[in-house]
Parts: structure tokens; C-alpha cells; sequence
């Protein structure tokens, strides 16, 4: 259960590094690679704002999704629904860190900070998971027949 947590609180991070990035409308991200003057031109007024914000609702969502895999849910779907929205949000930390990493050391853009954080951010994803399924499995009424 001590996974979950720290899942939580590391994605509250993201979600404050949002906000703030929302606060001050700039692009990117705490550690992330360097935002070229260029990238604001997609923008229009105020959307670089509401993008930010977007993704820190995200950020807001998968610290939901981590929280609702605390509640004591009964039943087949429920768990499965939960173990597959937990499964994807693991994916796309993984898929994050092997970006930046990648990017960091395969060009000068930068971002390495923040594919470390990626990387901490999924294996946190993956052990809360991998406690629910135990979890899970370990409470699940037997079938019968």
C-alpha cells in the first residue's frame, strides 16, 4: 500500500509542476528539454494556459485512478476496469522516461531530469499495480459453482 502512496505523491509533483508552468503560461516542464521560442507560435492566446492546465488535470487523474485502486471494490469488472487503467497509466510513464532518456542522450535538447523523474514515476506505477493485483487476488471471493 506504501507504493500507492508514493505513486500519489510523486504524481502530485507532476500535477504541481503543471500548475505552475499553468500559472506563469510557459511550455514544458520542471527539468524537461529545452521549449523553443517557435513552439508558442501553435498557441494562441491564453492556450498555453489551458494546455498546462489539461495536463495537470491529467496529472489529477492518475493520482484518482491510484486512489481508487485503495477502495475495497468487489466484483470481477470493477477490479479488472481498475487493473487496467493502473496498467496504462504505468505504460505511459515508461513510454515518458524511455522518451526523454532517449531524447537526452541521443540529441542536445535536453529533458534527462525529467526522464528520470518519468522513470521513478513508472516503477512507482508499476509497484502500486503490482500491490493491487496481489491485493486483489488476495481478497477475491471464490467462485461458485
Amino acid at each position: 500500500m506504501r507504493n500507492a502512496y508514493a505513486a500519489i505523491a510523486w504524481t502530485g509533483l507532476y500535477v504541481a509542476s503543471k500548475v505552475h508552468f499553468a500559472l506563469e503560461e510557459r511550455l514544458g516542464v520542471t527539468g524537461g528539454p529545452h521549449v523553443s521560442p517557435e513552439s508558442y507560435q501553435a498557441f494562441g492566446a491564453g492556450e498555453v494556459a489551458l494546455a498546462q492546465w489539461g495536463n495537470a488535470a491529467s496529472g489529477l487523474l492518475i493520482g484518482g485512478i491510484l486512489l481508487a485502486g485503495r477502495l475495497p471494490l468487489r466484483g470481477r469488472w470493477p477490479r479488472m476496469v481498475r487493473l487496467v487503467l493502473h496498467w496504462a497509466c504505468t505504460a505511459i510513464a515508461t513510454v515518458g522516461a524511455v522518451g526523454m532518456l532517449g531524447g537526452a542522450l541521443l540529441t542536445d535538447r535536453g529533458g534527462a531530469v525529467f526522464g528520470g523523474y518519468c522513470a521513478v514515476w513508472a516503477a512507482l506505477l508499476f509497484l502500486a499495480t503490482r500491490d493491487l493485483r496481489i491485493r486483489d487476488t488476495r481478497t477475491r471471493v471464490p467462485q461458485t459453482a
